[in-house]
């Protein structure tokens, strides 16, 4: 692909001495190529991405990222290892240390105030600010963002039906429960028709049935083809919902993938666990790979080999028996170093 001011005009390399392009113009072709890479169909394109704070923490050590698929793409990561500075960064609220992140096409640098207009975040923990109606909040969120009044009250309300809170319209916002109040931040978010959302652990706190309501919530995004940027702590969450995940650790990508891809990389389909006991890992090592989780044991093996594992471990009095394909907690754990390898004759 030829780099083009416009369609139509390519950029031509001064040239040199000896008929060669200048450094400079040679420097500058190479930017114009991988800025029009960052374009191509890229929601969100990082390279060298970091974030060092003044205290001298290194939230992002180099982050290299290409997004560009639609749906939902995962953000994991154990606590600290830069999912929400990621997130804080690309919706041009903070600004990285060095290295390139464009946003729909967009440097967050320079660009930052075209990107805001074309992107929607829910961050961590946010509750709506003190207001008498949630639909009131969510028609005064639109006009900010440059709605008419009218059409601001007609999607407000279409809002609070989509996402189950019409029968509280009347309520003061003050009177919603945590769930609700969780639930106007998120039609605010999704009223707002941004084409990239960012959701940083938007179902935290909740119970069960509300994490499940959101998902549906979700679901609706997806199916009207929005770009939906999630971070969660849950990794049921993120195979429900994910189309896409990455995973970080210590302000690194270390992998990306569908989840199936993500899982694959753990080398086995289903799993043992029980209670950790003496002769336990010498038996278990005969199937497959063995590791130590808290007080348990897991093998990890084909699905042959740990339906006969599970046999011996039940002739040998295994306690705490429980037999189960492999899923994304078992990658993000294999992958962030959670599990630790048995060794036979003994602990670690």
């Amino acid at each position: 692909m030829v780099a083009s001011d416009r369609p139509g005009r390519p950029v031509r390399a001064r040239l040199g001495d000896g008929g060669n392009p200048s450094r400079s113009a040679r420097d500058t072709l190479i930017s114009r190529r991988r800025i029009l890479g960052a374009m191509d169909g890229d929601v969100i394109w990082a390279r060298g991405l970091t974030k060092v704070y003044p205290d001298g923490t290194v939230a992002l050590a180099g982050i290299d990222l290409s997004i560009s698929g639609r749906g939902v793409v995962t953000l994991l990561g154990r606590n600290g290892a830069g999912k929400t500075t990621f997130i804080r960064i690309a919706a041009t609220l903070a600004a990285p240390t060095s290295g390139e992140l464009r946003v729909l096409g967009m440097d967050v640098t320079r660009e930052a105030r075209s990107i805001r207009r074309r992107i929607a975040m829910m961050p961590q923990e946010s509750t709506p600010p003190t207001f008498p109606r949630p639909g009131e909040l969510i028609e005064a969120y639109l006009i900010a963002r440059g709605w008419s009044a009218r059409d601001a009250k007609r999607e407000a309300e279409r809002m609070l039906e989509e996402v189950g809170l019409w029968e509280h319209r009347r309520k003061s916002v003050s009177e919603l429960s945590g769930g609700m109040k969780r639930k106007v931040m998120l039609a605010m978010v999704l009223a707002s028709g941004a084409e990239l959302m960012f959701l940083d652990e938007p179902t935290v706190g909740l119970d069960p049935q509300g994490r499940r309501s959101i998902w549906r919530i979700l679901e609706g995004a997806k199916r009207e083809g929005r770009t939906i940027l999630l971070t969660t702590h849950y990794m049921e969450e993120a195979e429900a919902l994910s189309d896409e995940v990455v995973i970080m650790d210590r302000g690194r990508v270390i992998a990306t993938g569908s989840v199936r891809e993500i899982v694959s990389r753990v080398g086995a389909t289903h799993k043992v666990e029980l209670a950790d006991a003496p002769g336990v890992i010498e038996e278990m090592s005969a199937y497959g790979r063995v590791f130590r989780y808290g007080s348990k044991v897991v093998l990890y093996a084909d699905r042959r080999s740990v339906e006969e594992a599970a046999a011996r471990a039940v002739a040998v009095g295994g306690g705490g028996l429980r037999v189960r394909e492999v899923g994304l907690e078992d990658a993000f754990l294999a992958l962030t170093g959670g599990l630790d390898e048995a060794e036979e004759g003994g602990r670690n």
